[in-house]
């Protein structure tokens, strides 16, 4: 007789200034290779400046996808959205490995301009206040390997985001108590490739290198959905058998 294998759905958080579109050549090719994929879009980015939503905000709205389907999850977070898993998957069992991708994963009493040092220099402050990279630069430190229709195209994407969540703490570190996997792009201009293999890559328990800028979901997304599908074939806890 044999024993049903669970489904693991794959949860895909986006980084600064992005939206659930950063993921739209990962969804179909895991999608292909039979997982489910969610994404959220974070609530700080496009936000009122009035009224900024913060890292609890934005770890709320993932763990609102998570509520409203069924586990257990992979939960994926690339760049800043490495901060936001860290904190929405804290305390979670039906969470059963975090990838992060060149990603912050940060430890506890730890917020993103505590391990940035503050805003890179290709980030501008608008007038509101809110923060978005300069077209120019950016497209050079975030797609650089991408062609160049798909850097035009993600540059327009972008949107602003406050800044309020690059200050916040983290209190509990979800990857103390989850399994996880850090992937290092080691074409990454945006954030330092040493930074990734020193601080960060150490902390995780399986770590991968992708030949990738920091949009590896652009110019590599065959390999990133190989590398998320398997990790959701390894999380699940029972095989069939008979």
């Amino acid at each position: 007789m044999g024993v049903s294998r669970p489904v693991v759905t794959v949860v895909l958080v986006h980084g600064a200034w992005g939206g659930s579109w950063v993921w739209e050549r990962v969804v179909p090719l895991l999608e292909a290779r039979g997982v489910h994929a969610l994404t959220v879009d974070l609530p700080s980015v496009d936000c009122d400046p009035a009224h900024p939503a913060g890292l609890a905000a934005d770890a709320a709205a993932v763990e609102r996808v998570l509520d409203g389907a069924a586990g257990p999850f992979v939960v994926c977070g690339h760049s800043y959205g490495g901060m936001v898993i860290t904190r929405a998957a804290a305390g979670r069992s039906d969470v059963v490995h975090l990838v992060y991708v060149c990603a912050f994963m940060p430890a506890e009493g730890e917020s993103l301009f505590m391990l940035t040092g503050g805003p890179a220099p290709w980030i501008t402050v608008l007038e509101d206040g809110r923060t978005l990279p300069d077209p120019e630069r950016s497209a050079r430190v975030s797609y650089a390997d991408c062609d160049p229709e798909t850097r035009a195209a993600a540059v327009r994407r972008l949107r602003a985001q406050v800044d309020a969540p690059f200050g916040e703490l983290v209190s509990v570190a979800a990857w103390r108590e989850i399994p996880s996997t850090y992937v290092v792009c080691t074409e990454d201009e945006s954030m330092p490739v040493e930074v990734q293999r020193d601080v960060f890559a150490p902390r995780a328990q399986q770590v991968v290198e992708l030949v990738s800028s920091h949009a590896p979901f652009f110019s590599r997304p065959e390999e990133l959905a190989d590398l998320l599908a398997e990790r959701a074939g390894a999380t699940s806890r029972e095989e069939t058998v008979g």
